[in-house]
């Protein structure tokens, strides 16, 4: 592999016998050479050269070309030897994906004669996100030593420690190194002399600088006698003493370990869970996850930040040889001693799932309401099985009842059996106890597995979840085959009682694989969408970078943010900014590694410290955030030490007048503080530290912003909806909501919803009723049940007529008044303008579909043209003339076919078999029914058609006063009762209905008839009419379905009611200003609050969105990115979206093109005359250019001779028209 890549090294008299042996070696052997390139560029190649040609060109290395010309040229350049790949090489490394800036890494390579593979260091394998399990990576080899320097000092290791997603550490040791690490650490290890000596020894090496007096220095022991030892602890003690340089004192730290300290028992429960350095010893605590691996806030990370990366990178080295060799003397290893459990541990566990064989049907039986839910459960409690499985079908057929049982019973399963199970059983109940238990001692470290792994193997693997899901039903209502039809217990729905030590039934297995599949497929689509969410917003904001003046402007000049994310700082270098008491402690560290002892007072800004002083003091006492401009206006940080951020300025002026950690000395109060800090040198310190996290100029920040939302996505499931116990918290989550928010820009979101704070006045119950109001209520939700009683007969305006009555039974009136804040009229209103409006407009719709069905079938369509009469035209003559012709017109009533009424008879009875599943009437009742029609027909009282005999019920009055009363109030009702009724018979919308009548007194019923031709098709009435009421809302917001109280928020506001209502409408929300505050109001679609409060505020909104999205998900991504990604969408006064519609604007023609459609964006081009400056980083690369971003965002100018005679020399600057600045001489 090595003999492959080659380095084209110029030859000096420093390096001359190096690279002659590498010429004699030839291409073949390494370390050998491929080529000889001359003076004049011409290449020899070595390949087909002997021995003897080999060494006489070895030979001729320093002695210039016979090819060279006038004598002026010799020596211009020298010859160059393209030799193998060498150890101490610079290469670069990069696996793919390339998701972020550290998926590209230099390294030194070392060169292993006969390995075909890759070896790494396991620090670096979290930034490449690589494993050992077959994984490829490329490998560069920069040619040339502008490359090498800049991969050197700006694209190594050390450097790339820090993630700028969130300035937290992206290296650190892992796995057995975590392991051993606690080891190491734990009390009871103790090390005599030669194992003391024998770790240092292995984990230092002075030869190569990791020793900084040069050689090593060890601590004394902490047992003398009966013979010396020295604790684990004192090995990590030795090793940062010989790592810390001349000039530095010793590290003073506090922070926690990942190991929970309960383990330790109760003499290490208070102390082992605190890691404690103290100048450079440590003095307590465990060493693990959270302090030796990628975390923030962890040893690691405080040698970073007070001793610099190389330090922090020679750290991590040696500590893994030091675990490495460790683990070699005392081995670590897992057997099944680490997972079984003692008798009565078993006894535990059996007893904890016992409950798994009645819990289901417990939790079903009170979901269907068998089982009364105020009182608490009996398990003795019988339930009828049958009427169980009849209610069970009902729930398991209707997809929301089914999604509320499913949420029911994991939320129950996971309480009452998997946390009781693993509560009484992990990790007290096991053979082995920690930390001799190898399994708890690798998942309680953080080394690797969680405690869901060790509970699967121990104790059960608990439900089984598909899409947030149990088990999905198939249609003959089992899970699987083996179990019973809407059979309740846990273990159908897709619980495992079963665990992985002891093995699980099959059919366990097979629910365990569904759920594996889905993870498997998620994975698969989300990285194509997350990878084209990434591509979207890196090409957008690829311009991007930092100015010298801290303003973030794109390639075309045009300015994004005054100043990069609002306080100027770089991500990585202003996480410990704001850690004052690691500042005070190691105060005199930090200020030798800034490196202006001296100079301290050349730095500083005091006429910008003194303005930051009076700004604060001028917010202070006025609390008006415009009471004078903020120091970061006038004074830019990256020129001027003392200007920062105001929350920073605020926070550490908190910090030194509280003193809470006493380390900030104070002569009044008698603080002696830490090593003599003051206030003077510790503000001192915090102002050089604030401008040293500046970021720098020229840093791509668009690239990084758009890596740093991309990257974290590809964590996130795929999981579109979250149902957070109520219909009304629906809101889209993940890879969807991010694409809706950043790539389509869409106006109408999938899952819009309002957060309404209410005035403090209101109550939870009134805010409850306001919920409701503002709730979208349909007719169907009040209604019990519907009965549809179809009859044949004489009619009303057919002399043959067939007739539908349909009963509506609504819940009782007080109920509905109550639940949902509505009256008798409003229902009744309902009924009479929306429900049979729609309702017969969809009968005719129907029937007339039916009729031409039936037409089509005959096949004559000349006489079905004839018998089928459209509006407006003459339809010839009918049989039987129509009292009613508009609903014959309207509704296509007559369906008999050309040949007959035979036909139609058939059809008829055919239709009414096929119906017979839905009318489910024997032929005795039904001629009951059309009797007892017909005698209603015949027996006329109008009166009591309004309130349908309700009167019966009213109680009777005592006075003639009262009956006289009463009876005008019947008499009104009545009325009233009457013109309604009139008034649907006579309105086109409802004139198919010939009787209508409402109990208007209780409110409980409602009956109407329809009348059509006896000879129109056979249509299912019931279906229509659920549809219509449905569809016939009592009540309703424009584009609110429903809201509902936060009970969390409300908690959270103190008592202060916050409603949570899914769909959108600001302006009608304004109207309710006496009930709902109006500068609390706040929506998830960013459109509509551009729309309503404008650009500024939908700006703050596309921050709050992609900030609640990663929060939902566990993702910390710096506001700083997300700042700017909102910046550059709103750059227009708009809300533009990172698609090619939102690029249609961008001045680079070739960053279009190269985009997406490029011919489309290229025609566009040419016609309209465009053009492109070459600024763009697209633009520069399809013309091969050096980029204007990083290392190539500026010019060099250099000191050149004028003349020959060696005048004065004088500054020439040479443009960077190609990105290349020649050096000669």
């Amino acid at each position: 592999f090595a003999v492959k890549l080659t380095y084209p090294e110029p030859v000096t008299s420093w390096n001359v016998e190096e690279l002659q042996e590498a010429v004699r070696n030839g291409p073949f052997v390494w370390p050998g050479a491929v080529a000889i390139e001359s003076e004049t560029g011409q290449v020899i190649n070595l390949e087909r050269k002997n021995a003897e040609e080999r060494t006489a060109l070895a030979n001729q290395l320093l002695a210039p070309s016979s090819t060279i010309g006038a004598a002026g040229t010799r020596g211009t350049r020298n010859k160059k030897v393209h030799r193998h790949l060498n150890n101490g090489d610079i290469v670069i490394m990069n696996r793919q994906p390339t998701l972020h800036k550290p998926s590209m890494m230099c390294h030194r390579a070392r060169v292993l004669p006969g390995e075909k593979t890759l070896r790494m260091h396991y620090a670096n394998c979290n930034t490449y996100n690589a494993d050992f399990d077959g994984d490829e990576m490329n490998l560069h080899f920069p040619q040339n030593e502008l490359a090498r320097s800049e991969a050197l000092s700006i694209a190594d290791t050390d450097h790339q420690y820090l993630s700028s997603t969130a300035g937290n550490p992206l290296r650190g040791l892992i796995q057995d190194h975590v392991s051993m690490g606690v080891a190491l650490t734990s009390r009871d290890t103790l090390f005599e002399r030669g194992e003391y000596m024998q770790l240092l020894y292995s984990a230092l090496r002075p030869e190569h600088g990791h020793c900084a007096q040069g050689r090593i220095v060890t601590v004394a022991p902490a047992i003398f006698k009966p013979k010396m030892l020295w604790t684990g602890k004192q090995v990590v003690t030795s090793v940062l003493k010989n790592l810390i340089q001349e000039g530095y004192e010793g590290l003073t730290m506090s922070g926690k370990s990942t190991t929970d300290p309960n383990l330790w028992g109760l003499a290490g429960a208070n102390e082992e869970g605190v890691v404690v350095f103290r100048d450079g010893y440590l003095c307590q605590g465990i060493l693990d996850k959270k302090q030796i691996g990628p975390s923030s806030g962890g040893f690691v990370n405080a040698v970073y930040e007070v001793y610099g990366h190389t330090v922090a990178g020679r750290l991590l080295s040696v500590m893994g040889r030091l675990l490495t060799r460790l683990e070699n003397m005392r081995a670590f290893s897992c057997g099944v001693e680490d997972l079984i459990f003692t008798r009565e541990g078993e006894e535990k566990r059996r007893d904890a799932l016992q409950g798994a064989e009645t819990l289901g049907t417990r939790v079903a039986a009170k979901y269907v309401g068998l089982v009364d839910g105020e009182e608490k459960e009996n398990e003795d409690q019988v339930v009828d099985p049958i009427e169980l499985r009849k209610r069970m079908e009902g729930v398991l057929r209707e997809e929301e009842q089914q999604a509320g049982l499913d949420s029911l019973m994991n939320s129950t399963t996971a309480k009452e059996l998997s946390s009781l199970v693993t509560n009484s059983c992990l990790p007290t109940a096991l053979v082995r106890a920690f930390p001799a238990n190898q399994m708890q001692a690798m998942t309680s470290s953080g080394a690797k597995g969680s405690k869901v792994n060790a509970n699967q193997i121990s104790c059960n693997l608990g439900q089984q979840v598909l899409e947030g899901r149990r088990v999905p039903v198939m249609v003959s209502g089992k899970t699987l085959p083996c179990f019973k039809p809407f059979e309740p217990s846990v273990r159908a729905g897709g619980y495992i009682v079963d665990r992985f030590l002891t093995g699980v039934r099959p059919q366990e297995y097979f629910f365990h694989a569904m759920a594996g599949r889905e993870g498997l497929i998620d994975t698969a689509v989300k990285t194509s969408r997350s990878g084209y969410l990434q591509r979207c917003l890196i090409k957008g904001m690829e311009g991007l970078k930092v100015e010298y003046d801290s303003s973030v402007r794109d390639a075309d000049g045009s300015v994004i943010q005054f100043l990069y994310g609002e306080d100027g700082l770089d991500v990585a270098k202003s996480k410990y900014l704001s850690d004052f008491k690691f500042a005070a402690e190691n105060l005199p560290s930090l200020l030798g590694g800034l490196g202006v002892r001296g100079d301290f007072d050349k730095v500083i800004s005091h006429e910008a410290s003194e303005y930051m002083k009076q700004a604060e003091k001028a917010y202070r006492k006025s609390g008006d955030l415009g009471a004078s401009d903020p120091a970061l206006a006038l004074y830019s940080p990256s020129r001027y030490a003392g200007s920062m951020s105001e929350s920073v300025y605020a926070a550490a002026r908190k910090y030194v007048d509280e003193n809470p950690d006493k380390v900030i000395r104070n002569k009044k109060k008698g603080i002696e503080g830490a090593r003599g800090v003051t206030k003077t040198n510790f503000n001192a310190i915090l102002d050089l530290r604030y401008l040293k996290s500046v970021v720098e100029a020229g840093e791509a920040v668009g690239v990084v912003a758009g890596q740093s939302v991309g990257e974290p996505s590809t964590q996130m499931t795929l999981n579109t909806f979250h149902l957070a116990g109520h219909s009304a918290k629906n809101v889209t989550l993940g890879i969807p909501r991010l694409r809706e928010i950043v790539m389509t820009a869409a106006k109408n979101i999938a899952t819009p919803t309002m957060t309404l704070r209410l005035i403090e006045e209101m109550s939870t119950d009134e805010a409850k009723k306001f919920a409701k109001g503002i709730s979208k209520l349909a007719l169907s939700e009040i209604l019990d049940k519907v009965t549809v009683t179809e009859t044949v007969g004489k009619g009303t305006a057919y002399t043959e007529a067939k007739k539908y009555q349909i009963r509506l039974d609504f819940f009782p009136s007080k109920e509905y008044m109550k639940e949902y804040a509505i009256t008798v009229e409003d229902v009744v209103s309902t009924i009479e303008h929306r429900l049979l409006p729609r309702l017969q407009a969809m009968t005719r719709k129907e029937l007339k579909k039916r009729g031409d069905e039936k037409r089509v079938k005959a096949g004559d369509k000349a006489k079905a043209s004839d018998a089928m009469p459209e509006i407006g035209k003459s339809a010839g003559a009918m049989e039987q003339e129509s009292g009613r012709p508009e609903g014959d017109a309207e509704g296509g009533d007559d369906d008999s076919d050309a040949e007959g009424d035979d036909d139609a008879t058939r059809d008829k009875a055919k239709s009414n078999r096929q119906q017979a599943g839905y009318e489910a009437y024997e032929d005795e009742e039904e001629n009951m029914l059309a009797a007892r029609n017909q005698r209603e027909d015949e027996v006329e009282e109008p009166e009591d058609e309004g309130f349908g005999g309700s009167n019966k019920g009213s109680p009777e009055p005592d006075s003639s006063e009262d009956e006289e009363d009463a009876a005008d109030e019947r008499k009104a009702r009545r009325s009233a009762a009457k013109d309604r009724e009139n008034r649907i018979k006579t309105d086109r919308k409802t004139n198919d209905i010939v009787k209508f009548a409402f109990d208007d007194i209780s409110g409980d019923s409602c009956t109407f008839t329809l009348e059509y031709d006896s000879a129109t098709a056979k249509i299912l009435m019931l279906h229509l009419v659920e549809n219509a009421a449905r569809s016939s809302l009592i009540q309703s917001v424009p584009g609110i379905s429903g809201a509902m109280l936060d009970t969390a928020a409300t908690e959270e506001a103190k008592g202060t009611p916050i409603l949570a209502a899914s769909g959108v409408n600001l302006p009608a929300m304004w109207d309710y200003q006496h009930i709902i505050n109006p500068h609390h109001l706040y929506t998830n679609s960013v459109y509509d609050i551009l729309t309503h409060y404008g650009v500024e505020a939908a700006r703050a909104s596309i921050v709050i969105e992609l900030q609640s999205v990663f929060g939902g998900h566990g993702i910390s991504v710096d506001p700083r990115h997300l700042t700017l990604i909102a910046d550059y969408m709103t750059r227009d006064g708009g809300y533009q979206a990172f698609s090619r519609m939102g690029y249609r604007g961008n001045a680079s023609p070739f960053m279009k093109m190269s985009f997406e459609t490029t011919v489309g964006f290229l025609r566009d081009a040419v016609t309209e005359g465009d053009w492109d400056d070459l600024t763009n980083p697209s633009a520069r690369i399809v013309t091969g250019r050096l980029g204007k971003i990083g290392t190539g965002g500026f010019d060099v100018f250099l000191p050149v001779r004028n003349g020959e005679s060696g005048g004065e020399a004088r500054e020439v600057g040479e443009e960077e028209g190609d990105g290349d600045v020649e050096m000669e001489g």
